[in-house]
């Protein structure tokens, strides 16, 4: 404990740059492309400055362009990292760009995604990169930290169906999205730690458990709700009125593809 005091007390705060964002340390600018985003990890994923706070948006949205803007030494996994952080800035197209450049096979510097998903940097066979890019597709899906969850924060695809995804707070998470608008979302809690979920519904809402007893819940935001559930209950978020399917179902795809290791 008093290691950490001592640490704790003598940070300093982030050295930043008024158009570059966050700097490497004091007086240290990042003058040419890197793979690594190891100055960004106070956003990525530590969370330090968020998204959700307006007041962070501008330092973060700048610290990133100057990064990605340099993409010459960039590795695989950079796509995947890039995909991720403009994830929780809720930019999905961004999102979704970065990670098609990867998985479309394209040759990064000396790296390249091979078509059975493995992956090499040279002659160095690597497995970092096929990770952070499931990571990716996971971010832009559902969104968890201290503050609550998000389903589809940053989704792309106009139809889309998770099941059974852990977030933090020890909660699983199945959703629905259909022609571009959440229809449902279903949150089981593993450990009775209070939920604030923003479920992305817009208008009224059946919150329900599930027997379809009405549940306690407030409204945080337009589509936010803080909703209380003990150890091992459900809740059910719908339109008002509604009642979908919420059993799994398979999407399919927007374009054709080569399933994964065949020609």
């Amino acid at each position: 404990i008093p290691r950490w005091r001592d640490v704790a007390a003598r940070l300093v705060p982030y050295h930043e740059d008024a158009a570059e964002g966050v700097l490497i340390g004091d007086g240290v600018h990042l003058t040419e492309s890197h793979r690594h985003f190891s100055h960004m990890l106070w956003m990525h994923p530590l969370r330090e400055r968020t998204w959700d706070n307006p007041a962070d948006r501008d330092v973060m949205r700048r610290t990133f362009t100057h990064w990605s803007a340099m993409r010459t030494a960039w590795a695989g996994y950079s796509y995947p990292a890039a995909s991720s952080i403009s994830a929780l800035m809720g930019d999905a197209e961004q999102a979704l760009a970065y990670l098609r450049y990867l998985l479309d096979g394209n040759v990064i510097g000396v790296a390249q995604l091979m078509p059975n998903t493995m992956y090499k940097e040279g002659s160095n066979l690597a497995i970092e990169s096929p990770l952070t890019a499931a990571q990716s597709v996971l971010d832009m899906v559902v969104d968890s930290d201290t503050h609550g969850i998000k389903v589809f924060p940053a989704t792309a695809w106009p139809d889309a169906h998770i099941a059974g995804l852990r977030t933090q707070g020890a909660f699983l998470v199945d959703a629905s999205r259909r022609n571009g608008r959440t229809e449902w979302v279903r949150v089981r809690s593993e450990a009775g730690e209070p939920l604030v979920l923003n479920h992305g519904i817009t208008g009224d809402l059946d919150v329900r458990d599930q027997q379809g007893r009405p549940l306690q819940w407030r409204p945080v935001s337009a589509t936010t709700a803080e909703i209380r559930l003990n150890r091992g209950d459900s809740a059910v978020v719908t339109t008002r009125g509604s009642h979908p399917d919420l059993r799994v179902r398979d999407v399919p795809a927007e374009t054709t593809a080569p399933a994964w290791g065949l020609p």
